[in-house]
Order: structure tokens, then C-alpha cells, then sequence
């Protein structure tokens, strides 16, 4: 099938980094919202299907079952679930097909990785199903696109006999490790049958690490015989460093490294992949599947977020060439002749009048009017006016019209590009159907910028007073947008203090600034709420925190919950702390420090933490958080926790301290990008999180929601 053909507008359920930075407090159907925020605002809302998709979200969520015992994160190199006290007779039906539910994919043949603060985008026709055709995930690689040419590194070797219950074989590829286990008994999962004959045992082999092997970057084949052939997934030398450690009886592969790779490897700019859950399986299916896999230009790089049009059937990105960013609309197909993570293709290239009426997979390219570069603002997607807007590197808005309905082309008329803060890298863009502005953050210069910002439809630019302190990357995350609750949250990784709180040290915060969103920011300083030490080292951004449940739920006028955010201490150890922040009647109180993350102080200031994500599954409420180095929580202590980790936290009952413990949590190389949720399912394997590793080779992953049917 192809994206054209997927589901009307009305069955589309696109979740992007865009959902997380424009928020409802108390959702509700539209009469009621008539009745707490009156007609206008009310109508706004109605148009706007993120308000939607909250208020369906918030439902399944808090009718979802759960199970309060579990804890559960998958690895993201053997694929197996790290639990806290589990029920093992009530979990062990689920314990056989955790290889279905979590799973870890390389992000292409060549240098792919994630990015921080970057989040993939996620489709399916409802929050509370599973369609393993339909719903896939999109990741950027923040890699030059290519197509791949020349030999697959490849490593063979022949079944003699039974290769023995319980020994195992483990495939290595940088900091992934996939570890196989013969079993006289299962053959699915990381499991492979030794049953049969040679011929038998060496399918089942080849099957198993072909099914697992994405996780890795390699295949497998069996050519009707006893012979194994294990392959990298894409040409070039970069396969021979993939290293194979045979613990198996009977078994000739022997240890060693794939060798004879030779050429150019593959490498996506943009790829896609579905068969997502557990119920999509089978002995000898992917779990996932590669979807749709293109390069989208000769040097092209794309490292913000994607969006996802309302049926599915279109992608927006920005990718950047030679210092000149661009945006992409691409249809994407889902022919089985039409790429691989491995091996990507091309989409056809049209004109901005022909892009409408192509074929899929097709694409049109928009380069940015003036030709200044984009390396951090994603685009914010209007679904009722077919609108997109994105910042750019020297300080501009850009504005996109009739973008996945019409004939897409930038707005240069009418005040737009927009200046916001000449020179200064701006944050991605939300756009407020109610205030009819867009919020906009700029990184601080020597002398101007560090600032909150609106603009309206006609151009005209508002700005608060300054934020951050001199050459620093100011307001780098975009804002959070409360719609309802008129308020507009910025994210400043160094304030324009020197009284940093409990220290006589003379440095600056880092600090959560909230602004009203229906009067002028213009001048204004805002309300703070400091959260640890900050940093002015360019590269260390304060991103975004997350509201809990309460907040949500609670009056859309006078929200009260907490926002949680990853900090710093206030000392001078300036290590990553969680912090929350109290939120009264729509008013920031004194924020609470929790745990420390990390026992790192030498690399902070140039590393970051990651946004955080929060999810209401049944009767427990969890936010996930990433650190990229030397973790000390549960489940990434020592070595494990020495290349990063991805913590979760269960909300549900929690004493928040600075003794406060993670839930769970798994190594993950050099951090994780932002953290997207998909459903909230009773189903089994149907409710997930789905995040990117940063350290090459990156891996695009999958991993269970906690106490999960």
C-alpha cells in the first residue's frame, strides 16, 4: 500500500514532539470547555485535533488496564525486560513474547544516530489500537543520506549436530550486543529450535538472528543446507567491525568479524518501520519491520523532529545541505520493493506544482527563503489553516502555507520570514489557535537575544526581556503552551542570575520561566523557578519538563499539579538532578529537588539531560528521562550506566526527595533523543515508548510501558 491510501483525515492519530509542547490542562468535550473557558477559546479548541487527541488520550489512559507489581523497560541490546518484584506465574505468558513487544533497530548502515532533544513521530488509527500493518514510527538519522553501493561483511559457518540447550551465540556492533539461545523446546523470540536435523537447526538459526538482527545491523540466510551466513545489512568496510562470539556446540561460525565489506554504505536520511507490536510476529517475521527507508538529497542531513500529516500519508521534515536548510514534504510508499534501513532509495523529486497529483514515494523540496540553516528548530504543523512554521539559525521564522492539502510554498509577503532575534538560533515554533500567536525561544548573544517571543499573523514580533545570560543557547527547547490555562512555560539552561540558590559560588541557573499567554510578553520577565546549577557552554540546553496527571486533569482555568523537569544540583558538583516544580491555581510555586541521576562533573557542560516524557496507563502514572553518561539509578549502575541510561519513574504514591529511586531503567549509548508514547492499551504489547540512542551506531527503540498487560 501506499501512504495515499491509508485512512480518511478523521481516522489519523499522528503523535510528534508537537503534542508534548502544546497542551490542554483539564480537556474536556467541547460544551464543556464552552463552559470553563468560554465560546471563543472554546471554538479555537474545537478546531485544533491535538485538543482531540488529549482528551481521547486522558480517557484511554485512566481506563487502561494496569498492573501496579510490574516495572517493566526492554533492553535495548538483548531485548529482555528488567522487572521489579514480578508475579512470575501471573508474568510468565508475557515473559515468552517480550521479544515482540521491545525491540532495538539500527538507524541505517552508515553513521545514524539520534539526536538530542529530537523525537520520532508516531501513526495509528487510534489511541487505544494496534494495527501491525499501519501504525509505524518515522526517525531522522541526523546523517548524510545514501544509497549504498558495493560488498555486505559477512561471516559463515555450518551446523554439525545439536548445538546444545541453553549455549548461545552473540552478534557485537559497537555498544549492541544480540545474544541468541539454542532451547530444545522454543522457537521464537531470541530463542532458536535445535530440534530435527542440521538442515532444520541451521534455518532456525538463520531465522532468529534475522528476525533479531536489526538491533545489531545484520541478516542471516540459509540456503536450503546446513550452512549459516550472518551479513551486515548494508555494504562497505563499517560491517567488518560487527563481531561474532560463538558459544554453540556443533557449530563452525567460530568466533571473529564479519569481514570482505567493501564500497559505500546505506545510509536514510528519514526511515520508517511498522509490524510494531507483539501480536505482529512470527518465527521467521521482523519484529519491526522496515516500512518506508529514503535518502532525500546528496549530503542532506536531517536532525529535528518530523510531523506527520492528520491520515498518515505525508511526512514534513527540514534537512540541511552545505549550511542551507530546506523543508521536505514527502509521500512515503510502503512497497516491499522500495528500500531498507540497509539499502535506502530515493523518492522522486517534483516541483512544488506537481507534488499534489505525484505517485508516492515522491518529494518536494522548499528551501528556506534568505538560504540560512536549521540545526535546531523542528516544524510546528497548524492542522486547521494547512500551515507550517519553523525557525531558523540566523534568528528568522519561516511560514509555510498549503502544505499537505494544496500546493505547498513559504509565505514571503505580509511580514514573513519574520525577524525574531538577528543571528540567534531559534527553538522550534508553537503556534496557539486561542492567542492566534506563535511562541518562539532565541539563544543568547553577546548582547541581545535569550529571550520568549511572539509573533502574530501579520508578522509583528513581541519580546520578553532577556532570560538567559550572554552566549549561551538561551531558550533552546521549544515552549509549552497552555492553551486553556493562558500560559506559555520557557526553558532557560543558564538565567541571567548570578544568585543560583544554597551556594556563594556567582554562577547561574538553569530555570523554568512562565509567561501569560492572552497579554504582551513584550519586556516582561515572567516568573521563575530555578532548577540547579546552569551552564553557558553552548551545547547545554535546559529542555523541557512534563506536567503530571493532576495538572491535566485538573480546571482548565486554575490548573494545580507539578512539572517535572531534569536539572542540575545547586553545588558545585553539578551533576543531573530531577527537580518538580509545584503548580497552584496556575501559579509556580518553590520548586523540590529529587534524585541525582549521574555522578558525572567533568563532561556536564557538555552533555545533556533529555526532555521528559509522562504517560497515565491504568493506576500508575510514569515519566521517562534520559541522562547520556554515568548513570548510578536502578538498572544503569556501574559499567552499564557509564554510556547513558533511560530512567522511569512511577509517579503513583512517590515521596518526592532527593532519595526519591527510579522505577527502572536500561543502558542507553550517550543518552537518548525525546521519549513519544503511542497508545495506552490493555492490549498486549500495544502501549509503548519509542525513543533514539545518540552514540553511533544509533538504534531507533521500542521498549514497554511499566505494568503492562
Amino acid at each position: 500500500m501506499h501512504g495515499a491510501d491509508v485512512a480518511p483525515a478523521s481516522a489519523g492519530v499522528p503523535n510528534d514532539w508537537s503534542q508534548r509542547h502544546l497542551i490542554f490542562s483539564g480537556p474536556a468535550a467541547i460544551p464543556d470547555a464552552v463552559k470553563s473557558l468560554g465560546v471563543e477559546a472554546a471554538r479555537a479548541l474545537s478546531a485544533e485535533p491535538r485538543y482531540e487527541f488529549q482528551v481521547r488520550r486522558r480517557a484511554m489512559g485512566a481506563a487502561a488496564t494496569a498492573e501496579p507489581e510490574r516495572a517493566a523497560l526492554a533492553s535495548t541490546a538483548g531485548l529482555k525486560t528488567i522487572s521489579k518484584a514480578p508475579d512470575k506465574a501471573k508474568d510468565k505468558k508475557k515473559n515468552d513474547d517480550t521479544i515482540h513487544r521491545d525491540w532495538s533497530n539500527v538507524m541505517g548502515g552508515a553513521s545514524g544516530v539520534g539526536s538530542p532533544g529530537t523525537f520520532p513521530a508516531k501513526f495509528a488509527f487510534g489511541t487505544a489500537s494496534a494495527n501491525c500493518a499501519t501504525d509505524y514510527v518515522a526517525f531522522t538519522t541526523a546523517s548524510s543520506g545514501a544509497t549504498g553501493s558495493g560488498n555486505f561483511a559477512a561471516r559463515a559457518g555450518a551446523i554439525s549436530g545439536n548445538p546444545g540447550n541453553n549455549k548461545t551465540i552473540a552478534i557485537t556492533n559497537g555498544a549492541n550486543t544480540l545474544t541468541l539461545t539454542a532451547s530444545n523446546s522454543t522457537n521464537t523470540g531470541l530463542n532458536f529450535l535445535t530440534s530435527g536435523n542440521n538442515t532444520v537447526r541451521a534455518t532456525n538459526l538463520a531465522n532468529a538472528i534475522a528476525r533479531n538482527g536489526g538491533s545489531v545491523g545484520v541478516t542471516a540466510s540459509n540456503a536450503g543446507g546446513t550452512t549459516v551466513t550472518i551479513s551486515a545489512i548494508t555494504q562497505a568496510t563499517g560491517g567488518n567491525s560487527i563481531s561474532v562470539a560463538d558459544g554453540l556446540n556443533n557449530s563452525n561460525i567460530n568466533n571473529g568479524n564479519l569481514s570482505s565489506g567493501s564500497g559505500t554504505a546505506g545510509q536514510p536520511t528519514i526511515f520508517a518501520l511498522n509490524q510494531l507490536y507483539s501480536s505482529c510476529g512470527s518465527t521467521t517475521q521482523a519484529v519491526p519491520a522496515r516500512y518506508w527507508s529514503y535518502t532525500t538529497g546528496t549530503g542532506a542531513v536531517a536532525k529535528t523532529s518530523p510531523v506527520i500529516s492528520l491520515n498518515g500519508d505525508q511526512i514534513a521534515f527540514v534537512q540541511s545541505t552545505a549550511g542551507a536548510a530546506s523543508l521536505v514534504l514527502l509521500k512515503w510508499s510502503s512497497s516491499p520493493s522500495l528500500g531498507t534501513v540497509g539499502a535506502p532509495t530515493a523518492p522522486t523529486s517534483t516541483t512544488l506544482a506537481a507534488y499534489r497529483a505525484c505517485t508516492a514515494p515522491c518529494m518536494t523540496v522548499i528551501a528556506f527563503n534568505g538560504n540560512p540553516d536549521d540545526t535546531n528548530s523542528a516544524p510546528f504543523y497548524d492542522y486547521s489553516n494547512d500551515t507550517l512554521w519553523i525557525g531558523a539559525d540566523n534568528g528568522t521564522l519561516h511560514k509555510f502555507t498549503n502544505v499537505f492539502n494544496g500546493t505547498p510554498a513559504e509565505q514571503t509577503t505580509g511580514g514573513f520570514p519574520a525577524t525574531i532575534s538577528s543571528g540567534n538560533i531559534l527553538s522550534s515554533p508553537v503556534y496557539d489557535s486561542v492567542s492566534g500567536l506563535v511562541f518562539i525561544g532565541s539563544a543568547r548573544g553577546a548582547s541581545f537575544g535569550g529571550q520568549l517571543h511572539t509573533v502574530n499573523s501579520g508578522g509583528t514580533v513581541l519580546s520578553s526581556a532577556q532570560l538567559a545570560t550572554n552566549n549561551s543557547t538561551g531558550v533552546s527547547d521549544s515552549p509549552i503552551v497552555d492553551s486553556g490555562a493562558h500560559r506559555v512555560y520557557a526553558f532557560v539552561g543558564s538565567d541571567n542570575t548570578v544568585d543560583c540558590p544554597a551556594n556563594s559560588l556567582g554562577y547561574q541557573c538553569a530555570a523554568v520561566y512562565q509567561f501569560p499567554t492572552n497579554v504582551s510578553i513584550g519586556g516582561s520577565v515572567g516568573t521563575k523557578a530555578q532548577v540547579g546549577r546552569g551552564s553557558i557552554t553552548a551545547n547545554k540546553p535546559l529542555y523541557a519538563g512534563t506536567f503530571d496527571n493532576a495538572y491535566y486533569t485538573s480546571a482548565s482555568a486554575t490548573p494545580t499539579g507539578f512539572l517535572y523537569v531534569c536539572g542540575a544540583t545547586v553545588d558545585a558538583s553539578f551533576e543531573y538532578t530531577m527537580w518538580r516544580i509545584p503548580i497552584t491555581a496556575n501559579v509556580m510555586g518553590t520548586p523540590a529537588i529529587g534524585p541525582t541521576l549521574t555522578t558525572d562533573t567533568g563532561t556536564f557542560a557538555a552533555a545533556k539531560c533529555s526532555p521528559v516524557t509522562q504517560v497515565l496507563n491504568g493506576a500508575n502514572e510514569y515519566i521517562f528521562v534520559s541522562i547520556p553518561v554515568t548513570g548510578t539509578e536502578t538498572g544503569c549502575s556501574g559499567t552499564g550506566g557509564a554510556a547513558g541510561c533511560i530512567y522511569m519513574y512511577n509517579l503513583t504514591g512517590i515521596a518526592w526527595s532527593a532519595a526519591t529511586n527510579t522505577t527502572a531503567g536500561l543502558p542507553a549509548p550517550g543518552g537518548t533523543g525525546g521519549v513519544i508514547i503511542d497508545n495506552t492499551s490493555s492490549t498486549v504489547g500495544a502501549s509503548q515508548i519509542y525513543y533514539s540512542t545518540i552514540t553511533s551506531p544509533g538504534n531507533a527503540i521500542q521498549a514497554s510501558q511499566a505494568a503492562l498487560n
